[in-house]
């Protein structure tokens, strides 16, 4: 009648309902803090102290600061009322971003001991909080209310416990070693999934990830297994694996995941029919990958490691790639479903693409210019030939223009915004702006990327700048979500596209969620500096840039990248067909 044994079965349901007990009443409590109810508004000040991009996590536990991103415990409620316990963050965020400009953490890479971590904490406490007093002198009261509580709470005779005021040493980002390398990964590249993940979990807050390699002579073996009253746990990593089958038994292993420690994780390409979700912070344990003879053209390109303030000189492979495949059915089908969409697109770029500009001080036109009439008098006066030029003239803009749309097809594409699949509204809208851009004769192409690693990133081209739209149209519905986000090569690809186009005015549209990201080093700080870097290449090159981006995610990666006014995040995806028409009117008018 049972899986388990009765003993263990009644046990099992016991454990369940205490612990699902607890939560209820922990959520019900009205005077809880909570971390993701502040987060964006912490966020806020805490860049504005350090002057730095600086992102908040939740912690582990205490939390601490780990280059520009701080860690704070999930919630806070060890005060009776929400304000007091509210205090506790802002006390945190004004310390770490002392205690960071201060620059106290480990500088080194190695695990410490947490034990230690929290008494290096401790005792440079005093260095923080002279100089928290004395900027922030409202925080003086704060400390004192927590050593009281933290010191009434320890038992007669202990150490009282203050990791929670004054958290613990992280360690920074270092560079991976050469031996740390991926040197034996597959080349092949993730591929969406029709079906969708059938169970999606969030995990506990982690701070560090280690991503192993798999060793593919391991495979086979099994990993080894703590088993206890039917609850099964993965013993800390000690270089075995077990298969990847990609089945869905998340659900039923819910309880003891939330137990898990994720420090270690093995990156693998097989299909997942269920999702464990966890913030990914920290690329400091991912190895970079090794430098590997790929066969098929390819183009080099630079790289920017911030951390050296220097280039790494052909580091990234760009393959470019000409779809031959057609999906006609995909474009009739997005033309019949925006059918008014459409229409109201051409309406709307006729009336920008006719706008007239006024020609100063001509020799004809409809009106007088009134400066150069004030200037032909005064030469009247003085002595001076008068110039004829007293008009004005309105004339068309010249279309001295290219526009080049990069799509970002990698697997975060795949999800959906406001119910619509992401890369669905990428290319429909790919589609609609190609039928307008066409129509008005304007220089365009349309592109989209993916990779995986440094070694391989895949550039698309889905319309050429001299290809034909009555043919590229057709390959658009045929592009599928693969791999993952390098997007510094993809940009400076795109620049070198439109270097060799003889026109004034060269734009570069970027439609991604702008969460850098690879199957080796690129996340984070590293992958962000990349990506500016390469936009600042494109400006040197009088080549302008612009962002678009259907995720909530976003809010934190394209104000770093693409700073102010060149980017817009959008809560639906018709939004962003109403952004391209706006940001084609002020291309227009740049002109």
């Amino acid at each position: 009648m049972f899986e388990f044994e009765p003993d263990e079965y009644i046990f099992t349901k016991f454990a369940h309902y205490f612990k699902r007990r607890q939560k209820r009443k922990e959520a019900n409590l009205a005077h809880v803090a909570k971390l993701s109810d502040m987060n964006a508004r912490l966020t806020i000040l805490a860049r504005a102290i350090t002057g730095r991009p600086i992102t908040i996590y939740a912690a582990e536990r205490e939390g601490g600061y780990k280059n520009d991103n701080f860690f704070l415990p999930t919630k806070f409620s060890a005060f009776p009322t929400l304000e007091e316990n509210v205090s506790f963050y802002l006390f945190r965020v004004l310390y770490l971003a002392l205690q960071k400009n201060l620059d106290l953490n480990w500088k080194d890479a190695l695990e410490h001991p947490i034990k230690e971590s929290r008494e290096r904490a401790l005792d440079s406490s005093q260095m923080v909080l002279e100089r928290l007093f004395e900027e922030f002198p409202i925080t003086q009261k704060y400390h004192q209310k927590f050593l009281r509580h933290y010191s009434e709470k320890t038992k007669t005779g202990a150490l009282s416990d203050f990791s929670f005021i004054y958290g613990k040493w992280m360690c920074n980002s270092a560079e991976v070693p050469e031996k740390g390398r991926l040197n034996d990964f597959s080349e092949k590249v993730k591929k969406a999934d029709k079906d969708q993940p059938k169970t999606i979990l969030k995990a506990n807050a982690v701070e560090e990830i280690i991503s192993v390699q798999v060793d593919e002579k391991q495979v086979e073996d099994a990993v080894l297994q703590h088993q206890f009253e039917k609850v099964e746990t993965a013993d800390e990593f000690g270089g075995n694996f077990r298969n990847m089958d990609g089945e869905d038994e998340l659900e039923d292993h819910a309880n003891a995941l939330e137990d898990l420690n994720m420090k270690y994780t093995v990156r693998v390409d097989d299909t997942a029919h269920s999702v464990y979700q966890a913030d990914f912070v920290e690329n400091t344990t991912i190895a970079e990958s090794a430098e590997k003879n790929n066969s098929g053209y390819f183009v080099y390109y630079d790289e920017w490691d911030y951390a050296k303030r220097r280039y790494r000189e052909d580091f990234c492979k760009v393959y470019p790639k000409t779809i031959l495949k057609t999906d006609v059915d995909y474009y009739k089908k997005a033309l019949s479903k925006n059918r008014s969409t459409l229409l109201g697109l051409r309406k709307m770029l006729t009336t920008v693409n006719n706008k007239y500009r006024q020609q100063r001080r001509q020799t004809q036109g409809e009106e007088f210019d009134l400066d150069a009439i004030t200037d032909l008098l005064v030469d009247v006066k003085s002595g001076h030939t008068p110039l004829e030029k007293i008009y004005l003239s309105k004339r068309k803009k010249e279309k001295d223009l290219s526009i080049l749309l990069l799509l970002d097809v990698s697997l975060s594409s795949d999800a959906y915004a406001a119910g619509n699949r992401i890369i669905d509204v990428e290319k429909q809208v790919s589609i609609l702006f190609g039928e307008i851009l066409e129509e008005f004769h304007i220089d365009f192409s349309i592109n989209a990327f993916y990779s995986k690693t440094r070694n391989h990133s895949t550039y698309i081209t889905m319309k050429g700048f001299d290809e034909e739209w009555s043919r590229a149209k057709f390959k658009i519905g045929t592009v599928e979500p693969s791999g993952y986000t390098r997007i510094g090569p993809a940009l400076r690809h795109s620049g070198a596209l439109l270097d060799a186009r003889n026109t004034k005015n060269k734009w570069v549209i970027l439609i991604s969620d702008g969460k850098p990201n690879d199957y080796d080093r690129y996340e984070g700080a590293y992958g962000i500096n990349d990506i500016k870097q390469a936009l600042r290449e494109l400006n040197e090159r009088q080549i302008n840039s612009y962002a678009l981006a259907i995720e909530a995610e976003a809010k934190y990666y394209l104000p770093q990248m693409f700073g102010q006014n060149h980017y817009q995040i959008l809560t639906t995806p018709l939004e962003l067909l109403q952004s391209l028409v706006k940001l084609y009117e002020r291309i227009k008018h740049q002109s």
